[in-house]
C-alpha cells in the first residue's frame, strides 16, 4: 500500500462519521478528535463562554522560532442526507456515510488500484467535497511540511462545527479565544473550483435574513365576500413593502459602489473566465411567503388575518449589514404609517460580507503557487455569491482571509450524490505543503 492509499483510507474513515449539522453529538465530537489524534494533530474543543452549540475544534503545529501564524479554516459538520433513495451513482445504490468508489463508470475497490489510478477515482459520500475532504487535505499538507522540516509558519487549524447552519457560535468563540485564533493570515477551502481550474477567492457575500409578518388585527381569517372592502387583506401591503425594500437596497448600492468599481478593474483579466460579476451587487430574494390558513390542496375564499415572508438579502462590501438592517426597518416603519389597518413586524439577523484586498502580498504569492499545480491558468475572483463566516476573522479578529476551493466543479454538495474526484484531494495536499513551506515575497 502506498502513501496515497493510506491517505484515502483516512478520508474514508473521516467520511463515515455522520456529523450532520445541528445533530452533532458529544460522542461524534470525541470520534472526530480521536480521528485527528491518529492523523497526528491534537484538537481541543472551543466553545462560547455560555457553552452552547457545537464546539469548534482547534489545533496547532509549531513553526520555527519567530515564524508568522497561518490559520487554516474548515468545517467538520455536513449537510443532511436528503432523499436516501436518490443516492445512486452509475446506477449503483450508495449510502451517504458509507463511501462508494467509482472509476471509468464502474464501482471499484481503491485498495486494488495502482496509486496513480487513484487520481481518476470518484468517491460518493456526504462530506467528501463539503468539507471534510478539503480541510483534511489542507491539514495533511501542513503536516507534511512540518515533518519534513520545511515549514515557515506556525500553523493553526480551526474546524467549525456549525457552518452548515450559519456558524451561530463562531463569533462568540472568536471573542472568547482571541489569542488562540490570532494569525497573520487565514487560508480556507470550501466550495468548487471554477471549471476545475485552480481558483483564488478574495471574499464572500454576507447574508441578511429578514422575517416580516403583516397582520390585520383580526383574531381569525374571515370570509372574503362578507368582509371584502371591510377587513383589509395583508398580502398586497406586504408585497408592496418587499418591492420597496428591494428598490431601496438597489438604490443604496447604486450610490455606494467603491468595491464594485475596484473589483471590476482589478479582476478584469478573469472577467470572462469565471462567474463573479453578478455577485458584485446585492440581491433581495423571497424564499418563503405563506398566509394564515393557506393550503395547496383546498380552495379557501378567505381574507387571511396574517401573511409571513422570509427574505434573504445577499450583501456586498458596498452594502454593509447595519445599513441594510436600517433600510428594512425604515421601510417597514414608513409602510406602517401609509397602510391603514395593517401592522408589520420585522425580525432580522445576519452577517456582513468579507473582502481582502488583492493589494496584499498574499494574493500574488498564492497565485504563483497555484500556477505550479499543472491544472491550467489560475482564476482569481473578488467574491463568491454565497456566504461563509469569514467576517468573524476579517472583521472581528482583523485577519486577512483568502480562499482556495479544492473540490471539483459540479460536485453536488448540499444535494444527493455529493462526490469528490480524488485528483483534487491529492493536489490539494501538495499545494498546502508548498504554502506552509513558503511565504509571500
Amino acid at each position: 500500500m502506498s502513501v496515497r492509499h493510506d491517505r484515502l483510507e483516512l478520508l474514508d474513515r473521516y467520511l463515515r462519521v455522520p456529523t450532520i449539522s445541528s445533530q452533532v453529538t458529544p460522542e461524534m465530537v470525541d470520534t472526530v478528535r480521536a480521528f485527528w489524534r491518529a492523523v497526528g494533530l491534537e484538537l481541543v474543543p472551543l466553545a462560547p463562554e455560555d457553552g452552547r452549540g457545537t464546539p469548534a475544534l482547534f489545533g496547532e503545529l509549531p513553526g520555527p522560532p519567530g515564524a508568522p501564524a497561518l490559520l487554516l479554516y474548515g468545517h467538520y459538520d455536513v449537510q443532511p442526507t436528503g432523499d436516501l433513495s436518490r443516492w445512486r451513482w452509475e446506477g449503483v445504490e450508495c449510502r451517504p456515510f458509507e463511501p462508494s468508489y467509482f472509476r471509468e463508470g464502474k464501482r471499484v475497490d481503491p485498495s486494488a488500484l495502482d496509486e496513480r489510478a487513484l487520481d481518476d477515482v470518484v468517491v460518493v459520500a456526504r462530506g467528501g467535497a463539503d468539507n471534510k475532504g478539503q480541510h483534511l487535505s489542507n491539514a495533511l499538507g501542513a503536516l507534511d511540511a512540518a515533518r519534513a522540516g520545511t515549514a515557515q509558519w506556525t500553523v493553526k487549524i480551526i474546524l467549525d462545527g456549525e457552518e452548515e447552519h450559519g456558524s451561530p457560535s463562531l463569533a462568540a468563540i472568536a471573542r472568547a479565544h482571541p489569542a488562540r485564533l490570532a494569525a497573520d493570515v487565514l487560508i480556507g477551502s470550501d466550495g468548487p473550483k471554477h471549471q476545475n481550474r485552480p481558483t483564488l477567492v478574495m471574499g464572500v457575500r454576507g447574508l441578511l435574513s429578514v422575517d416580516i409578518v403583516a397582520d390585520n388585527g383580526q383574531p381569525v381569517s374571515v370570509h372574503s365576500g362578507n368582509y371584502g372592502n371591510i377587513v383589509p387583506n395583508p398580502v398586497l401591503p406586504l408585497a408592496r413593502l418587499i418591492e420597496d425594500i428591494e428598490a431601496r437596497v438597489r438604490d443604496y448600492a447604486a450610490r455606494h459602489d467603491r468595491f464594485h468599481r475596484e473589483a471590476t478593474e482589478v479582476f478584469a483579466k478573469w472577467r470572462d473566465k469565471a462567474v463573479w460579476k453578478p455577485y458584485l451587487w446585492p440581491t433581495v430574494n423571497v424564499s418563503h411567503l405563506m398566509t394564515d390558513g393557506a393550503s395547496p390542496e383546498l380552495r379557501r375564499t378567505i381574507i387571511p388575518r396574517s401573511v409571513h415572508a422570509r427574505l434573504d438579502i445577499r450583501l456586498t462590501p458596498d452594502t454593509p449589514l447595519a445599513a441594510m438592517v436600517e433600510i428594512v426597518e425604515r421601510a417597514a416603519a414608513d409602510h406602517r404609517t401609509r397602510t391603514r389597518g395593517i401592522a408589520f413586524t420585522v425580525k432580522t439577523s445576519g452577517q456582513p460580507a468579507s473582502y481582502t484586498s488583492p493589494a496584499r502580498p498574499e494574493f500574488g504569492w498564492l497565485l504563483r503557487l497555484l500556477e505550479q499545480q499543472d491544472e491550467g491558468e489560475p482564476i482569481a475572483v473578488p467574491i463568491l455569491g454565497g456566504t461563509l463566516p469569514l467576517h468573524v476573522f476579517t472583521e472581528s479578529l482583523g485577519i486577512p482571509a483568502l480562499w482556495i476551493p479544492a473540490a471539483n466543479s459540479g460536485n453536488q454538495q448540499h444535494d444527493v450524490n455529493e462526490h469528490y474526484v480524488l485528483r483534487h484531494f491529492y493536489r490539494q495536499i501538495a499545494l498546502y505543503a508548498a504554502i506552509v513551506s513558503s511565504r509571500p515575497a
